[in-house]
């Protein structure tokens, strides 16, 4: 043993812990060589979750994770920090093998849920830092909704379990359909399990992507009501609890089309909190982003910014806030990432990406392991095709 090492060893337990908590899980996957009390320790789901709990506060850049509809090929990642900071988009390829089918259906603690097959045959979780991927669990879904299906991938924090719900959006209005009957919830796990519960009884078409946005414990979805005019829309936030595995309703700030919202508003992520971004072409002020302060009171909605029509054509959909108050944002018509200086009110740089559609998923950075919360291959082989890294890489 060195004498440094012998100096790590007379340090206290807890204060090593801490001192590795602050680190990157890249830094992290390294020092597992160190010694075996590091490799343990690092490996362990404790220090994983308590890594998670830090990262969570400190909110650091996050991967933005996509796959082109209705494309083949691979998940492309990039860094949102390379995006703000050196104005390069050099998107780099997780090389799941098979790739073909592959859809991204959520992301939650550092964890993509990911989908092969129409519309769900099988569910995969894929930890991007760790490289780590679970076996793939069949889940056989119904071919009978088809583009009417909508879903969602979160963690229930009160049992600890990370769930996938679906349900079919069209299922209110379908009377000789099975999906009727109601929703899906399938729980990862060691022993994972359906579960089929009540569907909304309200009516409801889906604004925007049809997958469910994760916060504070629930699944999110932004929808308006399918048989009112479209000058007369009521938007509203269809919700998943995922604790009491029930569905509910949350208002937005804006209900209604006006003379000046005139695009459907978009649902978002910013800093663990909900909001939901109006964006209105051929104004003085082209998108406005409000932000629910405390998840599930009305009264909590404040507008966060509003982003002048300077330099910009098109509204863009915001993606990510820096710290340093750069707004990461996406233009869908001219397929540019655009930085926009919030404090200055100055448009930054635009980066061409070239996708036709695409939808970004954050992805922050965790230890957290995918097989932790999937049966063992060996339970599932000859059940489904398992994915696989096709180069190899350190798993946790």
């Amino acid at each position: 043993m060195t004498t440094r090492m012998k100096h790590l060893d007379n340090l206290p337990g807890d204060l090593i812990r801490e001192i590795l908590a602050r680190l990157p899980v890249r830094l992290l996957l390294q020092l597992r060589i160190v010694c075996r009390s590091w490799n343990s320790l690092i490996s362990s789901p404790e220090f994983a979750n308590h890594h998670l709990h830090r990262s969570t506060l400190i909110q650091p850049p996050p991967l933005l994770c996509w796959k082109e509809a209705g494309r083949r090929g691979d998940i492309m990642h990039c860094s949102s920090q390379s995006l703000i900071l050196y104005r390069q988009h050099q998107p780099t390829a997780f090389e799941l093998y098979p790739a073909d089918g592959i859809v991204i259906q959520g992301s939650c603690n550092g964890l993509l849920c990911l989908s092969q097959g129409f519309p769900f045959e099988t569910l995969t979780l894929f930890n991007p830092s760790t490289r780590s991927v679970s076996p793939s669990v069949p889940f056989g879904c119904s071919h009978e909704c088809g583009d009417d299906v909508f879903c969602g991938f979160g963690y229930d924090i009160l049992h600890d379990q990370y769930k996938f719900v679906m349900s079919c959006s069209a299922s209110s209005l379908i009377t000789y359909s099975k999906v009727r009957s109601g929703a899906i919830v399938f729980t990862f796990g060691a022993n994972p399990s359906w579960k089929t519960i009540n569907p909304p009884v309200f009516p409801y078409d889906f604004v925007g992507t049809r997958n469910g946005i994760f916060v504070s414990g629930t699944l999110n979805w932004l929808v308006y009501h399918p048989t009112i005019d479209y000058f007369e829309l009521e938007w509203f936030v269809l919700t998943f609890d995922l604790k009491t595995e029930s569905f509910g309703r949350l208002c937005l700030p804006i209900t209604r089309t006006r003379s000046d919202v005139i695009h459907m508003p978009r649902l978002q992520l910013h800093n663990n909190r909900l909001s939901v971004c109006y964006r209105t072409p051929n104004m003085r002020i082209i998108c406005t982003l409000w932000i629910m302060k405390e998840y599930g009171v009305k009264e909590s909605w404040i507008k966060l910014f509003e982003i002048p029509c300077v330099g910009m054509i098109s509204p863009c959909v915001s993606v990510y806030i820096s710290e340093d108050h750069h707004l990461l944002g996406l233009d869908e018509s001219y397929r540019k990432f655009l930085v926009y200086n919030l404090r200055q009110n100055k448009l930054v740089s635009q980066v061409s990406h070239g996708y036709h559609t695409i939808t970004i998923f954050l992805c922050h950075e965790s230890l957290v392991s995918p097989s932790r919360y999937s049966p063992s291959t060996h339970a599932l082989l000859g059940n489904c095709t398992q994915l696989s890294i096709r180069h190899k890489l350190g798993c946790i």
